[in-house]
């Protein structure tokens, strides 16, 4: 009993020993005999590390390739007596493993084996193993994890769920074809002319040609732009409702675009493009400028109360000590005070250029001022950004901090964030930003902060300039030639800027901080998405726009409703926690707000602030 008592105390004093002598610990290893065999979940596979002929501790080394610049983590260990180790291990994006030797004796690290040459990328439920041996050490050839199973490819789901669709889709184009022949109209036509004795309202007038009902004066109002911003706010709820927890889904990390970090800024956009034809209406009306001041002030006050509205949502009661005060529609309000106030300026009734000798421009020079104003602010946001006295050595900083750049663990965020926890306070910020998770960051950091809105006023700007294409220039060839020019310049620009680089550019494509890059690229985009719309619905008419129309002509009720009917039936209800499922709920989430779109259109009922 006392010999065994002896080597317990020596094996916990070893472990001590152990957790204290690996240097850059991050959190107290658990020796692996000691642990549980993990269980897998979504993204994850798990990593058998079996060792022959190995006398020496191992320590297990794991980083995901995603945290750039992150040291590797140390995240259990092989006493010498254990033969093999079961970790747990990321699929989202490539795995950095190491093993790491370590004397038995003096606790000292040896020089490490397969450091970084195992790298690779596992796939969702694997079973891998690693077999290390150190009978030749230091000498001591790593071969790639070996996979035991035959996992499921994750992405079926998708596959299925894009099948359905594209299914329905062409179900829809012909019976929409179809409901249009002219076999329809003829039987139709003969049904109604039979049935006239049953009353004179029942059908067309007999004196009416097929030819003159086809003909009937339409409507002028471009559906491209309501069709875009039912885009944004479908696919919004789509990822808002977690997109199947499919990563790319979500939104990035940090640097980088996913399909997540594109709705917000179209959205933005296309809310300057509806600007244009607004403030032509309310001029050729002869509406007095502090008649339309006040209008945006109250339109701005408006969606500020509901952002704050939707932030206290929840099953429990508010904690106003902790209550966030930026958000989405926080930044719409901001936004749309600050562009729509300076374009009432210089918004125009009458296209009064067109006959001078710059009229191929004219859409830009008789706008000069507005837009030296709106490059003033890319200007202050840049300067800010990287001049700003940020303290703890974060000047300059654009990157999210905790395990990332060897040491800027308070950074996160630099400027942007210290502006927010200056005026803020870092209660009443975002606390749970999207880098937490692979950086391990401990600072706040809000995505709709201040420093922001400079350059969303810039991304509204340019699609006040997509607006001023459209009422300007009538023919469309002269208007889809812009949007090209527009839509690949500003890309351009935006890869240059980041040296079409993920993390390595001036300035990285990034949504947490609203990078001058990121704007000029999504703007880039949503020019050419413009474009597409216009092309197909408006030009040759290969489209109506549905089912992304109707929802886009009630975008603030169907935003609002389910941001606060997120958790609630019938949108939503528990479901196992598997792709499969959970892409099914949260695109029935997403079909359940696209038939309110549609109810709302049919009723003609059209919500507006």
């Amino acid at each position: 009993m006392a010999t065994t008592n002896r080597m317990s105390s020596g094996f916990q004093i070893s472990t001590a020993i152990v957790m204290m002598t690996v240097c850059k610990l991050t959190f107290a290893m658990v020796p692996c005999d000691q642990a549980k065999v993990p269980e897998m979940t979504l993204d994850t596979a798990l990593l058998t590390v079996m060792k022959t002929n190995v006398n020496d501790i191992l320590v297990i080394q794991l980083q995901t390739k995603e945290c750039f610049n992150c040291d590797l983590q140390n995240v259990t260990f092989m006493n010498a007596s254990t033969e093999n180790c079961t970790v747990l291990v990321d699929t989202r994006w490539q795995y950095r493993v190491q093993i790491q030797p370590m004397s038995n004796s003096t606790y000292n690290y040896l020089p490490s084996c397969c450091e970084d040459s195992l790298t690779t990328l596992f796939k969702e439920g694997g079973l891998y193993n690693l077999y290390i041996n150190l009978e030749s050490y230091p000498n001591v050839t790593c071969k790639q994890p070996a996979i035991q199973n035959d996992p499921p490819d994750n992405n079926i789901p998708i596959y299925v769920a894009l099948g359905i669709f594209a299914g329905l889709a062409i179900i829809w184009l012909v019976g929409t074809q179809f409901s249009r022949s002219h076999v329809v109209f003829r039987l139709r036509y003969r049904y109604l002319s039979s049935s006239s004795s049953l009353g004179p309202d029942l059908g067309t007038p007999t004196n009416t040609s097929h030819e003159e009902i086809e003909q009937a004066p339409k409507k002028e109002r471009l559906k491209s732009l309501d069709t875009f911003r039912g885009i944004s706010i479908i696919v919004m709820i789509f990822v808002n409702y977690k997109g199947g927890k499919y990563w790319f889904f979500n939104h990035s990390r940090w640097n980088g675009l996913t399909l997540a970090d594109l709705v917000f800024p179209w959205f933005v956009f296309i809310m300057g493009t509806a600007m244009t034809y607004s403030f032509q209406t309310l001029l050729r009306k002869s509406v007095p400028k502090s008649s339309i001041f006040l209008k945006i002030l109250k339109r701005s006050i408006i969606l500020f109360g509901l952002g704050l509205l939707i932030n206290s949502g929840g099953a429990q009661p508010v904690e106003l000590s902790k209550f966030r005060i930026p958000g989405v529609l926080q930044r719409f309000a901001g936004t749309y005070l600050i562009t729509a106030t300076i374009h009432m300026f210089f918004a125009r009734p009458i296209d009064s250029s067109q006959y001078k000798w710059y009229s191929p421009v004219r859409d830009l020079v008789d706008y000069w001022v507005e837009w030296i104003i709106n490059l003033g602010f890319v200007a202050i946001h840049i300067l800010i950004t990287l001049l700003l006295e940020v303290p703890g050595g974060c000047t300059g900083y654009l990157g999210p901090g905790g395990l990332a750049d060897h040491g800027k663990e308070n950074c996160t965020g630099g400027a942007a964030a210290y502006i927010d926890r200056q005026i803020f306070g870092e209660d009443h910020i975002y606390q749970t930003p999207t880098c937490k998770e692979i950086y391990q960051t401990t600072v706040p950091h809000d995505p709709e902060g201040l420093l922001g809105i400079l350059t969303s006023c810039f991304m509204c700007f340019l699609g006040l300039q997509a607006g001023k294409v459209l009422v300007t220039f009538r023919n469309w060839k002269a208007r889809v030639i812009r949007f090209i020019i527009w839509g690949l310049v500003l890309c351009l620009i935006g890869g240059i800027l980041c040296k079409f680089s993920k993390n390595d550019g001036w300035i990285p494509i990034n949504k947490n901080l609203w990078s001058v890059s990121f704007v000029v690229t999504l703007g880039g985009m949503a020019f050419i998405l413009l474009m597409f719309c216009y092309l197909t619905i408006d030009v040759y008419q290969f489209w109506s726009g549905a089912p992304f129309i109707y929802p886009g002509m009630n975008p603030i009720v169907l935003f609002i409703g389910h941001e606060i009917l997120a958790n609630n039936f019938p949108i939503s209800w528990q479901v196992s926690n598997s792709h499969a499922a959970q892409l099914a709920i949260d695109l029935w989430g997403t079909v359940f707000w696209t038939i309110i779109g549609c109810y709302l259109y049919c009723q003609k009922i059209f919500i507006s602030i």
